[in-house]
Formats: C-alpha cells, sequence, structure tokens
C-alpha cells in the first residue's frame, strides 16, 4: 500500500484520505490527487504532515486552503499566510484555529469579514487588548447601525 500507483478507485483514495491512521507518507502521495476532494480530506486529517500542508496551501482549490487552514498541523508560518488569503473561508478558518498565534488573531481582527472577527474574539489565544478594540468596534457598528 505505500505506492499509489496502482491507482485504486475513487472510494479506496477517499477512505484513505479521510482515515486519521493512514500513514503520512500515503497521505503526502494523496496531496497530489487530481480529484479535488480527496485533497479536501487530505487537507483535514490530523495526520497530514506539516510539510505536506503547506503544499497543499497554494492549491487553487479554496475549499483545499480552507481545510488547511482549520489543520492543527499547519505552521504558523502558513497560517499567516492565510490571513491575507483572497477568501474569506479561508480567513474565517484561520481565526477559529487554536493554534494561530495572537500576533496573527490580531491583524485578522481588522478584518472586513464579520465572521472573521467573530471568530478572532471567539480564540482563545487572542490577546485581551484585541479583544476590547473588536468590541469597541463592534459597539461603533451597533450605534452607527441602530
Amino acid at each position: 500500500m505505500s505506492k499509489l500507483s496502482f491507482a485504486p478507485s475513487y472510494t479506496n483514495r477517499e477512505d484513505l484520505s479521510r482515515d486519521p491512521q493512514t500513514s503520512p507518507e500515503i497521505l503526502t502521495q494523496l496531496s497530489d490527487d487530481i480529484n479535488p476532494s480527496i485533497r479536501y480530506f487530505v487537507a483535514v486529517n490530523p495526520s497530514t504532515p506539516p510539510e505536506t500542508l503547506t503544499k497543499l496551501s497554494i492549491d487553487s482549490d479554496y475549499i483545499v486552503r480552507r481545510n488547511v487552514a482549520s489543520n492543527s498541523n499547519t505552521s504558523p508560518e502558513t497560517l499567516n499566510q492565510f490571513a491575507d488569503d483572497i477568501n474569506s473561508n479561508v480567513r474565517r478558518r484561520v481565526a477559529e484555529n487554536p493554534n494561530t498565534p495572537s500576533e496573527i488573531l490580531t491583524k485578522l481582527s481588522n478584518d472586513s469579514d464579520y465572521i472573521v472577527r467573530r471568530n478572532v474574539a471567539s480564540n482563545p489565544n487572542t490577546p485581551s487588548e484585541t479583544l476590547v478594540q473588536l468590541d469597541a468596534l463592534e459597539a461603533a457598528y451597533l450605534v452607527t447601525n441602530s
């Protein structure tokens, strides 16, 4: 099972990509799959190594990137890269990832997307000063729109 060149069926590849018991080597091989849904599952698999997640972080499919952003094995460097992703769904996942460093959360606290800011407020790594800033922004918004 160490080589996937025998082209297993989609169902077998999907099962492998979803299974947390799949070896990091197999997950790395599956990360090159032409089918994006296989890459989706590899990106969220807790056994996917950080190097493979870094490779998947430049995938053209935003769902792959979004799933990488939610994986606890994703490096702080990759999470920082995602803080500027054009797709708000990717930034939302960075903001809720419990391993996102506080500096990145502070940066995301100014995001134009409300859900990104809400996720920052819910993240246990968010510094108290950032929470105060978010509270002030929300209060100003409520006053302006009431």
